[in-house]
């Protein structure tokens, strides 16, 4: 994947914990293999399902691991995910306490990774049982995120995925942006390859040059193709975002 991606132009890598394998209890191994490709590791993904007040001992004990992994990458952040997988988010009191549970275990974790120096953010995502997908959704996290050590991760694709105007909702929230995750899509709603769909990248690229964002624009790709041949469709976004950030940037 280091070879790939670095042949395609990327700078760096986003891991889930679950893709490094044992390369997770050998952090020096992972620094070494990025410098020979001359790469850096952008943030860690820490998957947690988080739904009580507090974190559990083994939510808490993953945590302080991925804390530990990452002072060995200095300025790689701390990304915190929730995939609800099949289970219903709920509504209505059941809904606000199984968010309020997640931020209050994000920010148990969070303060570990600041006490270290370490920048962490949340990115939702735009699943069926997502506890944050519509643009009323979105303004109830902010307001959670409002007093906590918790930045925001946009990923662009799933934001237009929940029927919202990204750039807007990027430009309303800039002061919590921490890192970006580009995705794109068709205005069918269908996965593409960078470049192909009906987001405005470029626009967005824009705006976040001219706002001073010096943070990694990471790029996934949900497609299709990307499935049956990984290792072109990163060349064929590599190229898309090489030309646009010359361009744009």
């Amino acid at each position: 994947m280091l070879e790939a991606a670095s042949l395609a132009g990327f700078g760096s890598l986003e891991a889930e914990i679950d893709m490094l394998g044992p390369y997770f209890d050998r952090p020096l191994e992972l620094a070494s293999l990025l410098e020979k490709y001359h790469m850096e590791l952008a943030a860690l993904v820490l998957h947690q399902d988080w739904e009580g007040p507090s974190q559990t001992d083994d939510e808490r004990a993953l945590s302080c691991r991925a804390v530990s992994f990452l002072k060995h990458f200095p300025f790689a952040k701390l990304m915190m995910s929730h995939h609800a997988g099949s289970k219903p988010r709920g509504e209505g009191a059941v809904l606000e306490e199984r968010r309020k549970n997640l931020i209050a275990c994000m920010q148990e974790a969070a303060v570990l990774a600041a006490e270290e120096g370490i920048v962490s953010c949340f990115h939702p995502n735009s699943a069926r049982n997502s506890l944050f997908v519509s643009a009323e959704d979105y303004e109830i996290l902010f307001g959670l995120l409002g007093n906590t050590a918790i930045g925001w991760a946009p990923d662009v694709g799933h934001i237009v995925n929940g029927g919202i105007d990204a750039l807007s909702l990027m430009k309303d929230h800039r002061r919590l942006i921490r890192h970006v995750h580009f995705k794109d899509r068709a205005s069918d709603g269908s996965w593409t390859v960078m470049g192909e769909g009906a987001i405005d990248y470029p626009a967005i690229i824009r705006f976040l040059a001219e706002t001073g964002y010096r943070g990694w624009i990471m790029v996934e790709d949900e497609n299709p193709a990307a499935a049956l041949d990984p290792d072109s469709v990163v060349r064929l976004d590599g190229a898309y975002m090489n030309d646009i950030m010359r361009r744009e940037s």
